[in-house]
Parts: C-alpha cells; sequence; structure tokens
C-alpha cells in the first residue's frame, strides 16, 4: 500500500548538513567532564535537565527521500518527506536501524522537510501531509479538504504509524510524535486514539491546545481566528492545490458563526476538536509520556496548563477535569514548560533531544525523576521556577470592587455590612468617554506573587438584553508605568457555568470558572446578574511598591482586531454575531458591589512565591533563556 515515488528526491544542496553543535554550555562545563563521543564521564554531572545528559555532536549526516506516497485505506495519497541518517565518510545511508519521528504537517514550507538537528543525532524523520492540504490527492483526483482535527484525520495518524513502526525502511519500531501548532496539537488527538502499548513512546506536543474558548472565541465572542477562516491567506497556508476547496469551507464556516448556527457555539463541532480532560485521561491510560511545550503570549497557554493537570490527575487517579492538590501523587512523564514567549516560540532542540533520547533510546537520563514537572517562567522577576501542581496556589485573595478601588478583606470588613456601590459603564471603544471603569489597590509594600488561573466575577445590570465585558489586570510600578499582567471576557447572553467542571479554593472561591457556551440566554434589560469572567492564568511576581489594577472595558480596541499577530495571541473579541450585533449597541451597564452582589476579583496569590530553578541559554536556544533544573 504504501511505496516510493523514485522520480523525486530531495537535493542535498538546498539544505547543507549541519556540521554539528557545541556539546556543552558555554563557560559551565569542561571537556575533561566528558568521555569519548560526548557522553558525560561516569559521575559527572551535566547542566542539562537531570543532570546526567548531554546532547551528542552530529553523528551522521541527512538524505531526504521527498515525496513518497502512502495510500490510506480511503484511497486518499498523502506524501511524505523521509530524512534517513547517512554515513559521513560515504554518504550513503547509514546501516541499522533507528528509531522514528513522526509528524502530520498542513503547512507549505520548512515543516514540509525533515529536521536534520534529530537525523544527524541517529533519528529516521518523516513529515507527512495531512490530507486537503499540499500534494495530497483524493481517489480520481477530486477535491480535498483540510477539516482541522477531524475523526478522519486522526485515522489517518493511526495508519501512519503503523506505517512507521511496520514497513518504514530502516524503522526499528519505536515511534515519537512531534511538531508545534497544528503538529503539536494533531500528536495530542492521535496519541489518546493509538491504545495501549501502541509503538508511540513519547510525544512532544508543542505550541499545542485546542479549544472553542481561548483559540477561536473569546468568552464567548468570535475572536480573530474565525476572521481567518475564510481569507485566502489562510486558505493557501496548506498549499495552492486544495486552496479553493479550503476557501469554500473556510466561509461556510464563517457564515455559520456570524449567523449564529451551531458553530457559533461550543457544540459536537467544536467538542470533538478539543484537547479536553477526557483525551489527557487516554493519553494516560495508553501509557505515552508527554512534555508540553508553549509561552505565556501564546493562545494555547492556558489550555495546556490545563492539559497538564488533566494529565497528572488521571496519573494520579483522580478526575482529570478536577484542580490539583498538593497532596497528590505526581509523575515525570507528563511535563510542561511555559516561558515568556508567544505562540511557536522558545522551543530548544537540544532538550527536545533529550526528551526523546530518554523514552525513545532508553537513555538515563534522569529527566523523568524530578518531583516538580512544571517549568514556569515568573514574569515580573524575570527567572525562572519549577512546580508541580496546577493551580500553584491553593487559595486565592478576593478583591472587591468597590467604588475606583480594589478592597482586600480588611478593607471591607471596615465598611458598614450596607454599603452598596455602583459603576456606571457603556459599550463602546474604550478611548471614549465612559467606556471604562478602574479599579486599584494601594502599593503592596512587600510585593506578592500571582500563580494560577484568575478570575473576576461582576454583578450588573443592563439596559440591553446583553452585555460585553473585558476584565484587564495590570501591574503598576511607583512611578506610574503600567504592564498587562492578564485579561479576559465574557459575553452576557453566554454566562452560565458548569459547577462539576470549574475549579473553587479551599475556601470555595471561584477560581476558574468554565462556560459551557452551549447558548444564549436573555436577562431582561435592568435585571441584575452574576457574570463570571475567566482571565488568562499567569506566573507573575508584583515587586515591592508595586499595586494592582483592574480595568473594565466593553469592547476591543478596534486596532487590535485589524492586527495578524492578534490570531497568533489568546483570543480577543474583534467580531459580533449576529444576535450579538442586535442586543449590544447601545448598552449601559451598571456594576454592583454590596454584600448582596460581591463583584470581586480573585487573585492566585502564592505565600512566600517560588524558589528560582536553574536556567541559561544552550547552543539550540536562539539566546533565549531555557528551564535546565527540573
Amino acid at each position: 500500500m504504501f511505496g516510493h515515488r523514485t522520480d523525486r528526491h530531495w537535493d542535498p544542496t538546498r539544505r547543507p548538513l549541519v556540521a554539528g553543535l557545541p556539546v556543552a554550555l558555554a563557560g559551565t562545563i569542561i571537556a575533561a567532564l566528558l568521555a569519548p563521543g560526548g557522553a558525560p564521564a561516569a559521575g559527572a554531572a551535566t547542566p542539562w535537565p537531570g543532570g546526567r545528559w548531554q546532547p551528542d555532536a552530529a553523528r551522521y549526516g541527512m538524505t531526504v527521500v521527498a515525496n513518497v506516497p502512502l495510500t490510506l485505506d480511503d484511497g486518499v495519497i498523502l506524501f511524505a518527506n523521509i530524512g534517513y541518517p547517512t554515513d559521513p565518510r560515504t554518504g550513503g545511508r547509514a546501516p541499522g536501524r533507528f528509531p522514528v519521528l513522526l509528524t502530520q504537517n498542513p503547512y507549505a514550507g520548512s515543516t514540509e522537510q525533515p529536521d536534520p538537528f534529530f537525523v544527524d543525532r541517529g533519528y529516521i524523520f518523516a513529515s507527512v501531509e495531512v490530507r486537503g492540504t499540499l500534494d495530497s490527492e483524493a481517489p480520481g483526483g477530486g477535491p480535498l479538504v483540510n477539516d482541522l482535527f477531524s475523526a478522519r484525520d486522526v485515522r489517518d495518524g493511526v495508519e501512519l504509524v503503523d506505517w512507521a513502526a511496520h514497513r518504514l525502511d530502516g524503522s526499528n519500531g519505536v515511534i515519537g510524535l512531534t511538531g508545534c501548532s497544528q503538529l503539536g496539537i494533531s500528536q495530542l488527538f492521535l496519541a489518546a486514539a493509538l491504545g495501549p502499548h501502541s509503538p508511540v513512546k513519547a510525544i512532544l506536543p508543542a505550541c499545542a491546545s485546542n479549544s472553542y474558548d481561548g483559540i477561536y472565541f473569546a468568552g464567548g465572542i468570535p475572536g480573530p481566528t474565525i476572521g481567518l477562516f475564510g481569507s485566502s491567506l489562510a486558505a493557501t497556508l496548506g498549499g495552492a492545490k486544495h486552496g479553493p476547496e479550503n476557501m469554500a469551507a473556510g466561509v461556510a464556516t464563517e457564515n455559520e458563526v456570524f449567523a449564529a448556527g451551531p458553530r457559533a457555539y461550543n457544540g459536537t463541532y467544536w467538542q470533538q476538536r478539543t484537547t479536553s480532560p477526557a483525551i489527557a485521561a487516554q493519553i494516560v491510560a495508553n501509557g505515552i509520556p508527554a512534555l508540553l511545550w508553549s509561552g505565556w503570549k501564546a493562545p494555547e497557554a492556558t489550555g495546556a496548563l490545563e492539559f497538564y493537570a488533566a494529565l497528572q490527575n488521571a496519573w494520579a487517579g483522580r478526575s482529570p477535569s478536577s484542580a490539583m492538590i498538593a497532596s497528590q501523587p505526581i509523575s515525570g512523564r507528563y511535563q510542561i514548560i511555559v516561558g515568556p514567549w508567544g505562540h511557536g516560540q522558545g522551543l530548544d532542540e537540544s532538550i527536545e533531544l533529550e526528551w526523546y533520547d530518554t523514552w525513545l533510546k532508553g537513555e538515563q537520563t534522569g529527566v523523568e525523576q524530578t518531583s516538580t514537572p512544571m517549568h514556569v517562567f515568573e514574569n515580573g522577576s524575570g527567572g525562572w521556577r519549577n512546580a508541580s501542581t496546577y493551580p500553584l496556589a491553593s487559595t486565592s485573595t478576593t478583591y472587591r470592587l468597590e467604588s475606583g478601588t480594589l478592597a482586600g478583606q480588611a478593607q471591607v470588613q471596615q465598611q458598614p455590612s450596607s454599603a452598596a456601590f455602583a459603576d456606571v459603564i457603556r459599550w463602546g471603544q474604550p478611548d471614549q468617554p465612559g467606556t471604562t471603569l478602574t479599579y486599584g489597590t494601594a502599593p503592596l509594600p512587600t510585593g506578592t506573587t500571582l500563580a494560577g488561573p484568575i478570575s473576576a466575577t461582576v454583578y450588573a445590570r443592563s439596559s440591553n438584553f446583553n452585555l460585553e465585558l473585558i476584565a484587564t489586570l495590570y501591574d503598576v510600578s511607583a512611578d506610574g508605568t503600567t504592564t498587562q499582567v492578564s485579561s479576559g471576557t465574557l459575553i452576557g447572553s453566554m454566562r452560565a457555568i458548569d459547577p462539576a467542571l470549574s475549579w473553587v479554593d479551599q475556601a470555595g472561591n471561584l477560581t476558574l470558572p468554565v462556560h459551557p457556551f452551549a447558548g444564549d440566554s436573555y436577562v431582561p434589560p435592568g435585571q441584575v446578574a452574576r457574570y463570571d469572567i475567566k482571565l488568562n492564568p499567569m506566573v507573575w511576581s508584583v515587586q515591592p511598591g508595586h499595586s494592582l489594577r483592574l480595568i473594565l472595558t466593553t469592547q476591543e480596541p478596534t486596532a487590535n482586531c485589524v492586527s495578524l499577530l492578534s490570531a497568533l495571541a489568546p483570543a480577543i473579541p474583534c467580531i459580533l454575531t449576529e444576535p450579538q450585533q442586535a442586543t449590544l449597541p447601545g448598552g449601559i451597564y451598571v456594576v454592583q458591589s454590596s454584600s448582596e452582589f460581591p463583584s470581586s476579583l480573585n487573585l492566585p496569590v502564592l505565600p512566600g512565591g517560588l524558589p528560582s530553578a536553574p536556567s541559561g541559554t544552550t547552543p539550540t536556544s536562539n539566546g533565549l533563556s531555557e528551564p535546565l533544573g527540573w
């Protein structure tokens, strides 16, 4: 079924072989500590995660066999580019069998080609098209569509794993999955579908989580990514061959969303494409280790952190949908890196290599023997921290929204029990008068550390049947400089939460509201209702003397919504559906705060903060600091 197309092969002059990289971090280890061949001498510590491993120097070259046709069970043909290790002395294929890194790639460009860094260090690298992209072919030459993580795409992946393990020339039958963004997300669905004892022994789903909220929608309002569905840019990302079909499919999705059809809500379509806790539980049941990799400025960070919690919970025999607790067992088989970067940034091939060497080659790296599998960059202080459970803070600190102030518990107790506050805000662009509300703390003498999910609970009434609220948290320095910490959005008609899936702290405070986004439920004008806004999580050090400021607005600035870069950041509310257009304009909201309607901000304050963790640049980190002491 799967064969070779011999008329086109990779031209090695188009991609020069990597000559090899330094085997040690500059200034951190000396050659005397290394045994011949780049391995650490017995008993010698290394600066890499686990402390027992060094990345090999390049031992092989690479040759690429391009456009290998793979015919699937329904007759669709996908094409693979396969990178093989070569003997540097002869240029011919290196003898022996090697583990395989497999990726399902939907993008035209560099990701079509095998990565020489891994091939040069003893891996076969197979990059295979996703159906409906690049040169993939339907039976009889009919059209194909890239259906974004459909059940058929997952089935394709299962077939490709079987091919890579059992029919790919030179494979030793051990498979790792690799790739970022769509190439990372597909790993999660595939690893869940394989069943136990599969050839896949490890995954590294980078830049990977997928869900209705936070990726495509912001609190129920379509974000910039939805606006790309019907664009020529999105249609041609997978190459020109299937551009017209993908364009038509994207336009149809856009139109359905804007008309408030099924895809405007978190129904079957999006749920089938969500990297849910159930997916995490199945990956654990299948025995496949996973290293997640994301950045605080990336749209997938929130989902990746929750997916990490789901993996650890499933491994510990707990509900994968719940918040982790401090006393639960922790496994180094499931780890996460969250850096100070955006989508697709910060990846370090050497650390990736260590993960694959551990699980695919059986090297005793020590990387899995850690009690702190979370490696997160602490914003505000600029250092890496290690942790184990998410949320990191077991309790939240509640601040009441009171006429311009964020009042702590002591301040609230000083107010008469009958004290009530009401602030008026109208729907409009935030540079227009009356469209913002600001609440702030006094300077914090000793500072504080925020670590985990953030939420705001707002009681309000609207002059319309709907409202739109955006909550943005800022760190304010002594000189008045403001830096955004986090933000979140909610459309009032989809305010309902799922109590069974939402997280609360030990005191019962809502820390992570989970909204079904299943449909609209309108509140009559003038009636007070509760709105729980999920802000993106953060690990943030508020320095001594700084204060916190919460600003409520009602529209995203138009300039933010016309930037293509906004599609690579956490979703923001940019495009209204038809019912939203009919129920939001002209709205005037009154935010309530009293003992009956306690509008508040719940912050994950971590007493004592987190200890610093070893970090540094590596030969493959492009000058970025990476977490090294796990």
